[in-house]
């Protein structure tokens, strides 16, 4: 027959952590760089920019037609 296995000595306590005077900035901070005065976000500019090619890349595509080789 043979014995139980002795329980494990209970872990040292851990010290409590001091706070740092050090504090990462949080995303819902206001920004501490200077915004833009004045001009278009970056956003509106791509999509003003990027807008007129993708349409007119789609008007100008060839349509089916059945195929171009005859014969």
């Amino acid at each position: 027959m043979t014995t139980p296995p002795a329980p494990a000595p209970d872990p040292a306590p851990t010290p409590a952590s001091t706070p740092s005077s050090h504090i990462a900035p949080r995303a819902y901070h206001q920004s501490v760089s200077k915004s833009p005065e004045s001009g278009v976000s970056l956003v509106t500019f791509t999509l003003v920019l990027t807008a007129p090619a993708v349409l007119s890349a789609a008007l100008l595509r060839p349509r089916g037609g059945g195929g171009g080789r005859r014969g």
